[in-house]
């Protein structure tokens, strides 16, 4: 039996069905206790789920990163809302009991959204009911589902549907799989699915009627589909096409033999080792901002040393980029004081907060200049740079730090205005790194965890595109690597249009690398280059992911001319 649905997540898994069944509504909490015991008890479980999203971030950041993490965060700030908490408080202090008016309130914001036109605003219905369930449990009014574990050897995930809780916390190597009856491409668990390298399909009608424990499922992220007890020949297929993405560890290259690099992203030693035996080709970003504080205060200098020593050794002579501290407002750390600011997101921040505590930052320099000059794989980008001043500063800083040491310094693109400046950062940096993330957020003065914004925070948006074509154009002319990280390098439609673009390196989590070499072996960059000429020409976002969707076509067809899609 064939089901078909939406993939949102590419890639061939074959393994034994799990069936996670969504825990009915229990019955409402027998204790009777006041409005004002209720009120506390609320209280009590808000503050819990608090604690619990605090480690669920933790772990999110260090495992997909701190942009992927940052549906945690907007989690965290809901619990403070008063459109969800303040109505919750309000209905308790008129007699309802706490979990029912969770659940009420919940589940009326949830429908809220759901009959909006908007698919992204759609898609954050699940959120809202994922903060709430979390809150349920602390209250003892709701079950807490059994993920599947080691135990459970590997095995495709089928569920009604996956809040982003449930899917951040899946170990890749045990679920192979996802498929789930209800959801879209745009909820959280789809995009934190493919942050985890982990295929997926949501969408998929009649799933959880057919679906049963041990059945084998074969798993077609890319086509949709999901087949349930496979014949043989098509088990055999599936597998193999897993086992052969893991082994690849030498570079990839293209059908018609264009190198392509696959580096990953990484925030500790364990994860350089980890992206090394994924067949990454080095650590694109490693972000030292998650060394930078423990237990309340700042790493010294010999701790620094200590741990971008571990994370370069692990790389066993693969090059790693230490991102220099990245922290600022909108991502604060402990033991590093920084100035409360109306708009963190346009404030201190990335290398301007570097520079405002100059002796933070002289010990960071310190530390990587130290184990650069030990290991010749280190090299170093500085983040948020906004024009050529910054890094004049940060070279006299370096001076005075570091002596005659030098380091191979590079810079992040992810500010418009150092878009503008590329020719020039291009000219006196070792390389280029550009953060489609954050690049996409400031053109088009969208914040991608707003769900007000619906769909206006777009990777494929025609400016952000373009902007990254311009970037890449002007590392060609000056003759100075250009990668790119952050979602759109790992996101599989796109992949033939970076290439078709000039991308000959991306940084991607470590789960993406085997899939990402996979798909790089079966792009001719002929057909990429026309690819990326009619997306360059595309106006409006939703013509560039219908191209996109269009694909090469079959062998020798060549692409659809931009004129059909219009």
């Amino acid at each position: 039996m064939t089901l078909s649905g939406t993939g949102v997540s590419g890639g061939l898994a074959c393994a034994r069905l799990y069936v996670l069944d969504s825990p009915g509504t229990p019955a409402e909490h027998p204790t009777v206790l006041d409005a004002g015991q209720w009120t506390e008890r609320f209280q009590q479980a808000v503050g819990a789920a608090k604690a619990e999203l605090a480690a669920v971030i933790a772990d999110a950041t260090a495992r997909i990163g701190a942009r992927e993490a940052a549906v945690f965060e907007a989690h965290l700030l809901m619990l403070d809302d008063d459109e969800w908490r303040g109505e919750i408080e309000r209905l308790i202090a008129a007699g309802t009991a706490a979990p029912a008016a969770v659940r009420q309130v919940s589940d009326a914001l949830a429908a809220e959204l759901r009959a909006l036109d908007d698919d992204y605003l759609r898609a954050r219905a699940a959120d809202v009911l994922d903060v709430g369930l979390r809150v349920l449990r602390q209250l003892g009014a709701a079950p807490r589902l059994s993920l599947p574990t080691a135990a459970d050897g590997e095995v495709v995930l089928a569920a009604r549907e996956l809040s982003p809780s449930d899917t951040v916390g899946l170990d890749p190597a045990v679920v192979r799989a996802i498929v789930t009856e209800q959801g879209t491409r745009t909820s959280h668990a789809a995009i934190l699915a493919r942050q985890l390298g982990i295929p997926a399909l949501v969408g998929v009608a009649g799933l959880m009627d057919a679906a049963r424990d041990g059945v084998l499922c074969a798993v077609d992220g890319d086509a949709g589909t999901c087949e349930l007890d496979p014949a043989p020949a098509t088990a055999r297929r599936f597998r193999a096409h897993r086992v052969t993405a893991e082994i690849r560890h030498e570079p990839v290259s293209t059908a018609d033999g264009v190198e392509i690099q696959v580096f990953a992203n990484a925030a500790t030693a364990g994860e350089v080792a980890t992206a090394v035996s994924l067949g990454a080709d080095g650590i694109g970003l490693f972000r030292t901002e998650l060394l930078l504080a423990e237990a309340g205060y700042l790493h010294d200098e010999e701790r620094q040393v200590a741990a971008y020593t571990a994370a370069a050794v692990a790389a066993q002579g693969r090059p790693v980029v230490f991102r220099t501290f990245d922290v600022g407002g909108d991502k604060p750390v402990d033991g590093l004081s920084m100035p409360q600011e109306a708009n963190p997101f346009l404030g201190l921040r990335g290398v301007r907060l570097c520079l405002d505590r100059s002796d933070v930052f002289a010990t960071q320099l310190r530390a990587l200049t130290r184990v650069a000059g030990q290991h010749a794989n280190v090299e170093v980008m500085i983040p948020m740079v906004s024009g050529l001043e910054e890094l004049d500063r940060v070279e006299e800083l370096l001076a005075k730090t570091a002596g005659e040491s030098r380091l191979r310094l590079g810079a992040m693109v992810e500010v418009p205005s150092a878009a503008l400046l590329a020719p020039e950062l291009a000219a006196c940096c070792a390389f280029l790194s550009v953060g489609t993330n954050d690049l996409t957020a400031y053109l088009l003065a969208a914040d991608r965890t707003n769900a007000n914004l619906g769909t206006l925070y777009n990777e494929l948006h025609p400016a952000v595109l373009r902007t990254l074509s311009a970037v890449l154009a002007a590392g060609r002319e000056a003759g100075t690597k250009v990668s790119v990280c952050g979602e759109l390098a790992g996101d599989l439609r796109a992949l033939p249009l970076l290439v078709g673009l000039g991308l000959r390196c991306l940084s991607v989590a470590p789960p993406l690398v085997p899939r990402l070499k996979q798909a790089l072996r079966g792009i001719t960059v002929g057909q990429a280059e026309r690819l990326a000429e009619q997306v360059l020409a595309a106006p409006r976002a939703e013509i560039v992911e219908s191209l996109l969707a269009a694909g090469f076509g079959e062998e020798g067809e060549g692409l659809r001319p931009l004129s059909a899609a219009l």
